[in-house]
């Protein structure tokens, strides 16, 4: 691998199928809406892993609509940016990992940190993409509707589905 990969293709992808599996594992029972790669790059490339439940979704909904900004999660905006806001989901941030080591956070201090920021946020998508391929993929209890996202902790989830349509046009990558 090149330069920039500390963490190799192989062990990321090693590590979401095996947290994944674990984690399925322990909640017997549970269908799941979405699962996401919610990523801070910036900060020593830090991949969390993300799945919540529609029952989830619908209760935080309520809270939403009932509170002091109601209004706002009457609209279709309003649904949708908490629809795919991972911080309002059920098992937000469930296991993480830091792709690069580094303590100091001075990996992305050069000239040319956003080559970087892209090469790792490519890297992670073509990750979701060969994951969808595998058995722990498949064990996921999902609704008919299952969605994927790998974005940047700073990103809109459109720029997830932007990123992951390269890959094809799969349904689990379109968010509408």
């Amino acid at each position: 691998m090149d330069k920039y990969n500390q963490a190799s293709f192989d062990e990321v992808m090693l590590f979401v199928r095996r947290e994944v599996s674990q984690f399925i594992d322990a909640h017997p029972g549970e269908v799941f809406s979405a699962f996401a790669f919610d990523c801070n790059i910036w900060e020593s490339v830090e991949l969390n892993l993300c799945l919540t439940t529609q029952g989830y979704l619908n209760e935080i909904l309520h809270y939403y609509q009932t509170g002091a900004r109601k209004d706002y999660y009457q609209t279709d905006e309003g649904i949708l940016s908490l629809k795919y806001n991972t911080g309002d989901w059920k098992y937000q941030c469930f296991s993480s990992m830091n792709c690069v080591k580094d303590d100091d956070y001075s990996y992305f201090d050069t000239d040319d940190k956003q080559e970087k920021y892209q090469y790792w946020i490519n890297l992670l998508a073509q990750v979701m993409n060969e994951f969808l391929q595998t058995p722990e993929y498949a064990a996921i209890p999902k609704q008919l509707d299952f969605k994927v996202l790998v974005y940047d902790h700073d990103e809109d989830p459109e720029s997830s589905e932007q990123r992951l349509t390269a890959f094809g046009d799969r349904p689990a990558f379109r968010l509408n």
